[in-house]
């Protein structure tokens, strides 16, 4: 089941300026796909059951807005130059009506919508939702509304958070290609401070966690040795996702909460999938020769198991507080794509114990003394493709851009098996 290839996208990437804050390509995006589901949120609320992903302690702190509240205005065009100086965040023009919760994080919830008007100027943006139809004639009717999933905050606090994600996001699709890469973004909604997605059907998390129940159900001697979603779709994966990070990277933005939660697999046609990166409340861009701003442990919630050993340190008592890095999302990408491959955490335990085996910044190590083992031995596919990610010494780690030429425009590394 092969995800849509990113080959031709590295061709994007290498062509569009490096030293420009905007400096977008001529490259059309994928077209953008709308599904049903997923709140592009982080973290989500519901207690998980034995088999999920996620971690159980996250997020280790709850997280308190650094930014400064910013009014809502019209954005230039996409096709402008856009410096994130003078970036204000999106508007979202049309009117929406609100359904169903997907789901509640610390900071919002997101929510089914559909959109009443396409044409109208933005008035009341979370009208009630409509009464349904007295007859099933009268339903065929009417158009299938479209849908989005709606980022509401859920405290005061959260309102400049969204805000300066409403800025970031803005700022990356002033690049004609970044939906082939990040998740649609269709405006903020500034009487709410929400923001308005693409409803996507499924994630990264909950697709690995599935295709664990599979693999070990029909294991087999060949097949113990690939990855649980399979070796074609797990290649297509890290190509695209690697691909994905050195973009964000060339527009110097940190993305600062890279995991499977926040993969988005968005259907493009029969069993493809394109994977989208979002939630970016936690992002920070970095233009040349700024330094990253500090984290603070009151203030800033981390998801352990993804977050590089660096970022770690911040966090223990009496340690100074750490700093996002661009190598940190190169980490945490390294974990996100181990997960992909094993479909489980590469530390189990209790949360102190999982927590310990983090700040040792060895998950392929840990990764290989597990169940899943063998999917990730020395010299194969998976080994292959993560070297120089999962570097515990920062200097050591590969860069976004390399990593991408490396993978991509050579090829996936094929270790001693040769692939499907």
């Amino acid at each position: 089941m092969p995800l849509l290839k990113p080959q031709q996208l590295l061709l994007q990437l290498s062509t569009s300026p490096q030293s420009s804050l905007c400096g977008p390509t001529k490259s059309a995006p994928l077209p953008a796909v709308v599904g049903h589901l997923t709140p592009p949120v982080t973290p989500t609320a519901p207690k998980p059951d034995k088999e999920t992903l996620r971690d159980e302690d996250e997020p280790m702190y709850p997280k308190e807005a650094p930014f400064k509240d910013m009014a809502l205005a019209s954005s230039p065009k996409p096709t402008e130059p856009l410096s994130w100086d003078g970036t204000p965040p999106k508007l979202f023009t049309g009117t929406l009506s609100l359904h169903e919760a997907y789901g509640y994080g610390a900071w919002s919830s997101v929510r089914r919508a559909t959109e009443t008007s396409s044409t109208s100027t933005f008035s009341s943006p979370l009208t009630p939702p409509n009464s349904p139809p007295r007859n099933q004639a009268n339903s065929q009717l009417q158009p299938t509304p479209r849908i989005y999933a709606v980022k509401t905050p859920i405290r005061p606090a959260a309102h400049d958070v969204l805000t300066h994600e409403a800025r970031i996001l803005t700022y990356l699709h002033a690049s004609p290609v970044a939906s082939t890469y990040i998740l649609p973004f269709h405006g903020g909604l500034p009487e709410t401070h929400s923001l308005v997605f693409d409803a996507i059907p499924l994630t990264l998390e909950a697709h690995a966690r599935t295709a664990l129940r599979s693999a070990r159900e029909n294991l087999t001697t060949r097949t113990m040795f690939d990855p649980v979603i399979g070796t074609t779709q797990w290649t297509d994966l890290a190509k695209a996702l690697i691909s994905g990070l050195a973009f964000l990277h060339s527009k110097h933005c940190i993305h600062g909460d890279i995991k499977p939660a926040n993969i988005l697999l968005s259907p493009v046609s029969g069993t493809n999938f394109q994977p989208l990166i979002c939630d970016f409340s936690s992002s920070v861009i970095l233009p040349p020769g700024s330094a990253p701003p500090p984290i603070n442990p009151a203030n800033d919630a981390i998801t352990p198991t993804f977050t590089a050993p660096e970022l770690l340190e911040g966090y223990r008592p009496g340690k100074s507080a750490s700093t996002v890095t661009f190598a940190s999302d190169v980490f945490a990408l390294g974990v996100t794509l181990l997960v992909a491959a094993i479909g489980d955490m590469p530390y189990q335990g209790m949360a102190l114990q999982r927590l310990t085996m983090a700040r040792e910044g060895r998950p392929l190590e840990f990764a290989r003394g597990g169940e899943q083992g063998s999917r990730v031995m020395k010299g194969r596919l998976v080994d292959g493709v993560l070297e120089g990610s999962l570097e515990r010494a920062v200097g050591q780690r590969v860069v976004a851009e390399e990593w991408m030429r490396r993978v991509v425009g050579r090829g996936c590394p094929r270790g001693r098996r040769e692939l499907d």
